[in-house]
């Protein structure tokens, strides 16, 4: 067993060794070392073999020079073997790490740009990982109903981990987040943390960029049953150029704070917020109701009260007269 003798202990042994007649405990009391702490020593030194216990009382009295310098010797001697054999293990670990980049990098110049995780537990490791490897930049859209309070306080022990270590965070969340205190709670925390982050009416779908190097979006998901959650690992450049313009316009287009309700242009003395916009402009693309709730991140009934007060803001008596008013302002190209 490796014995490196300490400051402590090589100053006991000096001062024994310059005066053969001293007692060991005086020579600890003029160095300062209170009765525990030279017990201490003259163990240690004791179990290397450079002192000698003479009774059960614990009296100890430092050997010859020619015996310490021996043991001094075969200590240095066994620490070396044991300095050989822990490079020699750390060789072999370098030798298998080696073969095992060089795999990895032979197989990664085949490999597919686009990688499909299924499962929640499978794409939860790979966020992890890549979480933890992001160096410069995170990028993220995250639509849909706010996550809840458990969910949020995880994901946020995680961003600041990221944060800590210097990479910078830029985040949007669907506006929805504002009304729900744990939600208003967590984009708040964000902003502390030293994250940019912004609000938006509607996003398109939900997307991590780690360091423009690897993008995460969703392949399929189905809430009633997490492992059948799909997502894809992108590395293609072409896809993650398209992605990153999405987000930039995304963020462009966000606020960032609470006053995500933009004034549209004036229809008497009514006028739509973002989210109406983005509902009319839905509509106008012929998305279902269920879809259209789920890209706002709101229920069904939610949608319908929306519908409601956008119905009563255009003096539409149709869905059909509707998109025909919201065409004549400009809000939708035909």
């Amino acid at each position: 067993m490796r014995h490196t003798l300490t400051d402590q202990e090589h100053r006991l042994l000096r001062l024994l060794l310059g005066d053969p007649s001293a007692d060991p405990r005086a020579a600890g009391e003029a160095l300062g070392m209170h009765e525990d702490e030279l017990e201490r020593v003259l163990g240690r030194l004791s179990r290397a073999g450079l002192v000698r216990r003479l009774d059960v009382r614990g009296e100890a009295v430092a050997l010859t020079p020619d015996a310490i310098l021996a043991r001094l010797v075969a200590l240095q001697e066994e620490e070396s073997r044991e300095r050989l054999a822990e490079l020699e293990r750390f060789r072999e670990t370098l030798s298998v790490l080696s073969s095992s980049l060089l795999r990895l990098r032979m197989e990664g110049e085949c490999m597919p740009q686009t990688d499909r995780l299924v499962g929640q537990r499978e794409i939860s490791v790979a966020l992890e990982g890549a979480a933890t490897q992001a160096r410069t930049e995170v990028l993220s859209m995250h639509p849909g109903s706010p996550l809840p309070h458990a969910m949020l306080k995880d994901s946020m022990q995680r961003n600041r981990q990221v944060i800590e270590r210097g990479v910078s965070m830029r985040s949007i969340h669907l506006s929805t987040m504002l009304k729900v205190p744990h939600g208003r709670a967590h984009l708040a925390e964000l902003q502390e943390a030293g994250a940019e982050v912004r609000v938006a009416s509607v996003l398109p779908f939900r997307l991590i960029v780690i360091d423009r190097a690897v993008a995460y979006v969703p392949a399929r998901t189905t809430e009633s049953d997490p492992e059948a959650m799909t997502a894809l690992e992108v590395r293609d450049p072409d896809l993650l150029g398209l992605f990153i313009s999405v987000f930039e316009f995304c963020w462009v287009h966000g606020a960032t704070d609470s006053s995500g309700v933009v004034p549209s242009a004036d229809i008497g003395e009514e006028e739509l917020d973002s989210r109406e916009l983005s509902l009319v402009r839905m509509l106008g693309q012929g998305m279902k109701d269920d879809a259209i709730a789920r890209s706002l991140g709101i229920s069904s009934r939610t949608l319908r009260r929306i519908m409601t007060d956008l119905m009563r803001k255009l003096r539409a008596d149709s869905r059909f007269q509707a998109g025909a008013h919201a065409v004549a302002r400009g809000w939708l190209d035909i």
